[in-house]
């Protein structure tokens, strides 16, 4: 993958997800990139300028009327054109977008996240479209599109997201991408990679279910052994049941196919290794409709 990024690309990027994640219009930027952005037509030709603009707007260098709108519009424009970074605005306009936001004040809204959860397949038609943008530019050489791809495979839950995520980020960094979340995302798809590479959720489910996991191990070696204690339990292997009743977003590109999970149950079999003895546990997945997946942990004695 090599760099192709456009000229604005690095700054105005961190300007949007600081906006998306605040659920505010973003502030203008530096002098420095308002002058870049004023060097921009009004109304673009080419599919460059057009993805250019909307990067312009998003961060709300340039003002609009309606900022998220005007920079969908011109994402799809641009990608109508033939410019793959089109796609990676797309997604950081669907990004921005407080209607798919679940974050009140920087805390999560469990309310909010229902309803996005409950958003059926009909009204998802924008994630669908951002979604295959980010793959399409991501596919296409732009490392700020790679490096949020990687981002998307490390929190979404699908069979083989962890694996993605691990080859993403080495390529990405076999390609000098070293950034501390890249190196971040290949250190943990490799520790999975070790003794939990059969698991179907993301890496980030993957870890969180693992704090819980721990103490029922502790709990199960107690009851094993009579009583005894075991400070760090370790897991040893793992293995895992197929997915029942299973949704995908219904995602086509060759890079995103299969890599929303928005329904399906499964169960895992996480096997400790507790001091002297194994300790095997029951884990029951469900997907939770935007994303992620809630999960069950309990001592696996047979029944």
């Amino acid at each position: 993958m090599r760099p192709n990024r456009l000229l604005l690309i690095a700054p105005a990027l961190l300007l949007a997800a600081a906006a998306s994640q605040a659920q505010a219009p973003a502030r203008p930027a530096g002098e420095d990139l308002r002058k870049l952005c004023e060097t921009i037509s009004m109304n673009p030709a080419d599919g460059r300028e057009m993805a250019r603009r909307a990067e312009c707007v998003l961060a709300g260098v340039l003002p609009s009327p309606n900022r998220l709108a005007e920079a969908r519009a011109l994402s799809r424009s641009a990608l109508a054109a033939g410019e793959p970074t089109g796609g990676l605005m797309l997604y950081l306009a669907f990004q921005a977008d407080p209607a798919n936001r679940y974050l009140r004040d920087g805390k999560p809204d469990p309310e909010a996240y229902a309803k996005l959860a409950a958003r059926p397949i009909a009204q998802r038609q924008e994630q669908i479209d951002a979604i295959e943008g980010l793959g399409n530019a991501a596919g296409k050489n732009n490392v700020a599109a790679g490096v949020l791809l990687a981002g998307y495979f490390h929190q979404t839950v699908a069979p083989r997201n962890v694996s993605r995520v691990g080859a993403l980020a080495a390529l990405l960094g076999r390609n000098g991408e070293h950034s501390p979340i890249i190196e971040r995302y290949a250190r943990e798809a490799d520790a999975i990679a070790k003794t939990g590479h059969d698991t179907k959720t993301s890496v980030r489910n993957f870890f969180e279910t693992y704090q819980q996991a721990v103490p029922v191990a502790r709990n199960a070696y107690a009851a094993q052994s009579g009583g005894k204690s075991c400070a760090k339990p370790e897991l040893k292997s793992l293995s895992s049941g197929e997915i029942q009743g299973a949704e995908f977003l219904p995602l086509q590109g060759t890079l995103v196919k299969d890599s929303y999970l928005v329904r399906g149950q499964w169960t895992e079999y996480w096997t400790f290794q507790a001091c002297d003895q194994e300790v095997p546990l029951k884990v029951t997945f469900a997907a939770d409709g935007w994303g992620g997946a809630t999960a069950t942990v309990r001592h696996n004695k047979g029944d």
